[in-house]
């Protein structure tokens, strides 16, 4: 690694209310390098790169460019730097109401001192997606992006400034496999061209594929840096959890009970579904095959009533129903933990003590009065239990890791005692450990008698968690499964519309 185009982070650390989320981290980038940077949830990656892109400015330790001190304590010093990030959440860095051009050269107009021509805010868009081999309308509202389109936009704007290294947050998280195929594509065209970029990520095989070094930190801390070639994918796993890797599903449960607590007959919505059928009985998980488009996410939605749908005939828990509304859903006891928590399962920006209380506000109220104090106890028990970690109750829950939120968007239907209960999705951007911490309180919720449905593209979760597995393909249920007589491959046969030989 020469002197030039270097990006050195020197004893990072770093504090929130008492709680130390980095202690003494050494981080090293080069031009020319894709840096794999993972570990388990809470290990301190996101922070680090929070660091280096200037969201923090209370941190000690030192940050060396080319070799000689500088000054990072804005978003602004990190862009003047060639640092750029692209968080996991893309929309909160996109204006929705405005155009893919204007999206592109937004910080280019926020600056002032230049008269920009409209012909020519679209032309350098253009220019500088052709640079990632990509073409959209640049007239285009942002609102009429996919998630992989709103992605290659950010990362257009950090060319449209002299980007020397560029932080990727989760990249392939809300992506497809065909979409993160072409952001490696797009990636090594920047590797190429000399931008050292940081790739955050828990999916191993990802990062083997498209990263020459691997940083691990756990709980703050630097456990391993160096070449990505010298470990193995279980290596790496044992790494970011502190000891060896052994099977991650919970011991297969008894026999679940012939109870049935729902029935579905001829579900179809306005969109994809078409004719759906299935049985949810009672101590059962249910899982729900499909890759992306499938309509998994369309599925869990109707049964929850959150979307318009038509039933021939439904029933729950013996009564006659149809789905109407979330309302309906959660007075008979249902509950949604939703793929998209960030936007619908959860409320970033307020404390756990509110995001665990929300679903059960009356049973916390006396005279219409809220019962603060009892909140407070209820959330330290949920926090207890399922073994969030969190500094209290109080702590914004943007602070947490992924892994934590999702137990807290699980936590808030446990005081409804809600007892079918919908998972679309539910390890999307959680590290193994915090997968591992999931499956058992899922297998928890099953051996309390509960019904749960788990829509994944994750076959091999789908395999080791599930009692019947239902696959979709195109809006339809194409085939149904013992889960101790499936595998992967029969799983993604039938999830690509095909049949066994």
């Amino acid at each position: 690694m020469t002197a030039s185009n270097r990006l050195e982070m020197r004893q990072i650390s770093i504090a929130f209310g008492g709680f130390s989320a980095l202690t003494s981290v050494d981080f090293s980038l080069a031009g020319h390098s894709v840096h794999a940077l993972t570990g388990a949830n809470g290990a301190g990656k996101s922070t680090l790169m929070a660091v280096l892109s200037g969201a923090y400015d209370h941190y000690s330790g030192d940050i060396l460019l080319d070799g000689q001190p500088v000054s990072i304590r804005s978003p602004r010093d990190a862009k003047q730097l060639g640092i750029h990030l692209v968080q996991q959440e893309v929309d909160v860095a996109l204006v929705p109401t405005l155009s893919v051009a204007e999206n592109i050269m937004l910080d280019r107009l926020a600056e002032g001192g230049q008269v920009w021509r409209w012909g020519e805010i679209r032309q350098q868009a253009k220019a500088l997606l052709a640079q990632l081999d990509v073409s959209l309308d640049v007239r285009r509202r942002i609102d009429r992006c996919t998630l992989a389109e709103k992605q290659q936009i950010l990362l257009a704007r950090a060319l449209s400034h002299h980007c020397r290294f560029l932080i990727l947050d989760e990249p392939t998280a809300p992506l497809d496999q065909h979409e993160s195929e072409r952001l490696f594509a797009v990636v090594r065209r920047l590797q190429s061209s000399g931008i050292g970029v940081v790739f955050i990520s828990h999916r191993i095989h990802e990062l083997r594929a498209i990263c020459d070094r691997l940083t691990v930190l756990r709980d703050g801390r630097l456990i391993e840096s160096g070449p990505m070639a010298e470990l193995s994918g279980e290596q790496i796993v044992e790494k970011m959890l502190g000891h060896q890797l052994d099977d991650i599903y919970p011991p297969r449960r008894p026999p679940f009970s012939d109870e049935t607590l729902l029935k579905v007959e001829g579900l179809h919505d306005d969109l994809l579904l078409h004719n759906i059928s299935l049985t949810l009985r009672k101590g059962e998980i249910l899982g729900i095959a499909g890759l992306a488009g499938a309509g998994k996410t369309e599925l869990c939605k109707a049964l929850f009533g959150a979307s318009n749908s038509r039933i021939t005939k439904g029933k729950l828990h013996g009564k006659p129903w149809k789905p109407t509304s979330p309302h309906a859903a959660v007075e008979n006891r249902m509950a949604l933990i939703p793929e998209e928590r960030r936007r619908e399962g959860i409320f970033i920006d307020e404390p756990v003590v509110m995001n665990l209380s929300v679903t059960a506000d009356s049973s916390f109220s006396r005279w219409s009065l809220f019962g603060h104090r009892q909140a407070w106890r209820w959330a330290e028990e949920v926090i207890q239990k399922l073994g969030v970690r969190t500094t209290g109750p109080q702590q914004i829950l943007r602070r947490l890791s992924g892994g934590n939120q999702q137990k807290v968007a699980i936590g808030k239907w446990l005081r409804n005692d809600a007892d079918v209960l919908i998972f679309d999705e539910p390890t999307k951007g959680v590290d193994i450990k915090a997968k591992t911490d999931l499956f058992e309180l899922i297998d928890g919720l099953a051996r309390q008698g509960k019904g749960v449905i788990y829509a994944s593209g994750e076959f091999a979760e789908l395999v080791g968690l599930c009692d019947r597995i239902c696959v979709l393909w195109d809006g339809r249920i194409v085939a149904e499964m013992d889960a101790k007589l499936a595998d992967e491959e029969t799983l993604l046969l039938y999830s690509t519309g095909g049949t066994p030989a």
